[in-house]
C-alpha cells in the first residue's frame, strides 16, 4: 500500500512540475520575441503571444543584438512600450507598423538605417526621439501617428521622405535640423494642428504638397491659418508664393531666431508657436532661459531655476 502510495505521489510532482514548466513556458511566450543569429549577430524577426512591454537586450546567446528585421512587430497591437538596446543598427521597414497601442519610442544613436513606413498608424504614439546618427527619415515613416504633438529633427538629418508625417492631425511643432535639404511629396500634408513651421536656409526643395496643405472635399488646399517661416529669397519662400501658402521673412520675425544658450549650446526657436507648444525638456529650459531674460530687463530680482 505504501509502495502505491508513494508511486502516485511521486506522479503527482511529476505532473505538477510538468504544468508549473507549462506555465512558465507560457508566460514567457506571452511577452516574448523571436530572433535569429546569423554570423554571430542577433536580428528580431517577429514576437509571441500578445506582448505589452517588451526589453530587448543588448546580447542574447552571447551575440550582440543588431536588427529589427522588417514586419517583425508588424500590427503588434497589445504592444505599449518597448525598449531598444544600444546596438540596434537598423529598423526593417514596417518594423512596428500598426502597432496602435504603442504610446513612445526611443530610437538610440547606434540607429543609422530606419525602414519605410517604421511606425506608420501607430495612433496612440506621443513621443518619438530620433537618434543623431540617420541622414534620412524614410517614407511614411510616422504616417498617421494621429497622438504625436511635437517633432525635433536632428541635425544629421538631410532627407524627410514622402509622406513621412502625413496625417499627423496632432501635431504641433515640428523644429527641423540645421542640414535638411529635401522635404518629400506631402512630408506634412494633412498636419492639421501644425499652424508655423520655420524652413532653414538648407532646404531647397520641397515637394508637392510637402507642408501647409490640408484635405477638403475638393482635394488638397492651402491652410489658411498656416505661416511658413523662412529667409528672404529662398526656396521656402518660393514655396509659399507657388502655393499660396502665407509666408512670414524670418528676419522680420522677432522669434525666429532667438537663440539661448542651454547647457552650452546654441538652440533656436523657430517660432512663438513652436516654443508654446513643445513639451519636451529642452524646450521648458529654453521657456526659463527667456523668463530670465525678461526678468534682466525688467530689474527684477533672478529666481534660481
Amino acid at each position: 500500500m505504501k509502495k502505491i502510495l508513494s508511486a502516485a505521489s511521486a506522479a503527482f510532482l511529476i505532473l505538477t512540475a510538468m504544468m508549473s514548466m507549462c506555465a512558465r513556458a507560457s508566460e514567457s511566450e506571452k511577452t516574448g520575441f523571436i530572433y535569429t543569429i546569423i554570423d554571430n549577430e542577433a536580428t528580431v524577426t517577429g514576437f509571441q503571444g500578445e506582448p505589452v512591454y517588451i526589453d530587448i537586450p543588448e546580447t542574447v546567446e552571447g551575440c550582440r543584438v543588431t536588427e529589427i528585421r522588417d514586419n517583425a512587430f508588424y500590427e503588434c497591437g497589445s504592444l505599449k512600450q518597448v525598449t531598444l538596446p544600444g546596438t540596434i543598427e537598423k529598423i526593417g521597414h514596417h518594423g512596428f507598423y500598426g502597432c496602435y497601442s504603442l504610446e513612445s519610442i526611443v530610437i538610440p544613436d547606434s540607429v543609422t538605417e530606419i525602414g519605410m513606413g517604421s511606425f506608420s498608424g501607430c495612433t496612440a504614439l506621443t513621443y518619438a526621439a530620433l537618434p543623431e546618427s540617420i541622414v534620412s527619415l524614410p517614407e511614411s515613416c510616422f504616417r498617421s501617428c494621429t497622438s504625436l504633438k511635437n517633432i525635433i529633427i536632428p541635425d544629421t538629418v538631410e532627407k524627410i521622405g514622402d509622406f513621412c508625417f502625413s496625417s499627423c492631425t496632432s501635431i504641433t511643432s515640428v523644429s527641423l535640423g540645421g542640414a535638411v535639404a529635401e522635404l518629400g511629396d506631402c512630408a506634412f500634408y494633412m498636419c492639421t494642428s501644425l499652424k508655423s513651421l520655420y524652413i532653414p536656409p538648407s532646404v531647397k526643395d520641397l515637394g508637392f504638397c510637402s507642408v501647409g496643405y490640408i484635405p477638403t472635399n475638393d482635394g488638397a488646399v492651402p491652410d489658411e491659418e498656416f505661416t511658413l517661416v523662412g529667409t528672404k529669397n529662398s526656396a521656402a519662400q518660393d514655396y509659399a508664393d507657388e502655393n499660396a501658402v502665407s509666408f512670414e521673412k524670418a528676419e522680420d520675425s522677432v522669434h525666429a531666431f532667438a537663440i539661448q544658450r542651454i547647457n552650452g549650446q546654441r538652440i533656436g526657436i523657430p517660432s512663438i508657436f513652436i516654443m508654446a507648444a513643445f513639451a519636451a525638456p529642452v524646450f521648458a529650459l529654453l521657456v526659463i532661459a527667456r523668463k530670465n531674460i525678461a526678468r534682466k530687463k525688467h530689474r527684477k530680482k533672478m529666481t534660481k531655476f
